[in-house]
């Protein structure tokens, strides 16, 4: 059954350069290098915060898997940590030896000044599902409103969502989750605790944390725990002397459509089940975590995939894995992995699996590290419009790499950069000199 809806009109709010939809890692990038540029500037962020995952999911470590090499983050990314820091140190983090992690509550304090300093305007509460397409130019993109739909035009556009929301109601081609049968990764509902007995914990200078995530990753495939959820790995964030435990990155649904109202819907409830289970769990089970109780629960349901546009190239995980080099590089990344098998199976797999035989994870070593070229960030039959974030153009082994949350900044980035450039020189993103935005990058600080 079908209805057919009536023709409305729509107030144009705002007429700007450069309109950046979605305020996650990607999307901060891409406005602030925008902004930068000299151009008028719009970000729209469907949350009442900036910060995407790291704050909407409670993803606080951001580059974890670099903790152990020598990899030096560049940039507007590099900016954000070091200005964080200068301001809230390391969050009362007392876990020894830890990766950098952000506070998401200070960050989406820190993100508000950090952003708007670079003289962009910030619209929350504005979620885009609507664009009007005349040919190949975004003529405009609609917000929904609880006041009915409000109209931006803009000379260029940057999505930056994650699900690659405008450039699909743009009618891009795209691709999603693994080849054969669309599978995404699992979601992830993370939550919070507090009661963490923290000086038992880190007596002696030790982090007993990560024994306690050994223990139950092994008691897990031996079948002994009993949970229902299917996650057997439970990463942990900050620890407050307070005894607050500020992330724990384990309850997750399988076999979730990302775009889909009623999958999320699904998603949310279950992981929520799960929550209370694990609860239950660490306080009979986890030494120090006898008098835990439940503090919060993240605002929403993170994912690691969903859509990826077709653009004019497709990065692959051979790529990756072979360093290939290309002419058009905006970004250097190490070369790593990460993809939870969207059907659950616990079994280690390889690259090459594609993700149909298990869970593979490659964390980088130093000197290894791989290539993205801008043409991945230009979507099929669009003048007006980049792509910047996870939903790039990429296959879905490659896409696990770049998800990365400073890897989606990079190439935020650049496409903000790129936009800029566009707008200056009145030309499209695809004619855009790519020596010019090599090296109007490079001036930037971004090392490749």
């Amino acid at each position: 059954m079908t209805i057919t809806i009536p023709a409305k009109t729509a107030a144009v709010y705002k007429d700007v350069d450069i309109l950046v939809v979605g305020g996650g890692p990607a999307g901060i990038g891409a406005a602030v290098a925008a902004g930068r540029s000299g151009c008028s500037t719009l970000l729209l962020e469907k949350r009442g915060f900036l910060g995407g995952n790291i704050t909407a999911s409670y993803v606080e470590t951001c580059n974890h898997f670099m903790h152990s090499i020598h990899f030096e983050v560049s940039g507007i990314y590099a900016e954000l940590e070091t200005q964080y820091r200068a301001r809230f140190e390391n969050s009362g983090d007392i876990r020894p030896n830890a990766a950098n992690r952000f506070s998401s509550e200070y960050l989406k304090i820190f993100l508000d000044s950090f952003v708007q300093s670079a003289g962009v305007e910030v619209c929350l509460h504005s979620f885009v599902n609507e664009v009007i397409r005349e040919r190949d130019t975004l003529a405009y993109v609609l917000i929904q409103s609880k006041q009915g739909p409000v109209a931006v035009r803009a000379k260029q556009v940057i999505d930056c969502t994650g699900d690659s929301d405008v450039a699909f109601a743009s009618g891009v081609p795209f691709d999603q989750g693994r080849d054969k049968d669309h599978q995404c990764q699992p979601g992830t509902v993370n939550f919070r605790i507090v009661g963490v007995d923290s000086a038992a914990l880190m007596a002696g200078g030790h982090d007993q944390l990560k024994e306690i995530g050994r223990k139950f990753r092994e008691d897990y495939r031996a079948g002994k725990t009993g949970l229902a959820c299917k996650r057997q790995d439970i990463p942990m964030g900050r620890l407050t002397a307070n005894g607050l435990l500020s992330y724990i990155n384990y309850p997750c649904a399988y076999g979730i459509d990302p775009t889909s109202f009623k999958d999320l819907t699904r998603g949310e409830m279950e992981c929520r089940t799960y929550i209370l289970e694990i609860v239950d769990y660490m306080r009979s089970h986890f030494p120090g975590f006898e008098r835990v109780e439940l503090a919060s629960i993240a605002p929403e349901i993170g994912f690691r995939d969903s859509r990826r546009i077709h653009g004019d190239y497709r990065l692959t995980i051979d790529d990756v894995l072979n360093s290939q080099h290309f002419d058009d590089t905006i970004a250097v990344f190490p070369q790593f992995y990460d993809m939870l098998s969207p059907d659950a199976n616990m079994n280690e797999g390889s690259p090459q699996d594609a993700g149909y035989n298990g869970y593979i994870c490659s964390y980088p070593k130093d000197d290894l590290t791989f290539e993205i070229p801008y043409r991945s960030l230009l979507p099929l039959g669009m003048d007006n419009l980049l792509v910047a974030g996870r939903c790039i153009c990429a296959d879905h082994v490659a896409e696990s790499g770049i998800r990365a949350i400073s890897a989606c900044m990079y190439t935020g980035q650049a496409a903000g950069t790129a936009a800029g450039l566009a707008v200056q020189r009145a030309l499209t993103p695809r004619t855009v000199p790519v020596p010019v935005l090599q090296d109007s990058l490079r001036s930037q600080h971004c090392k490749f």
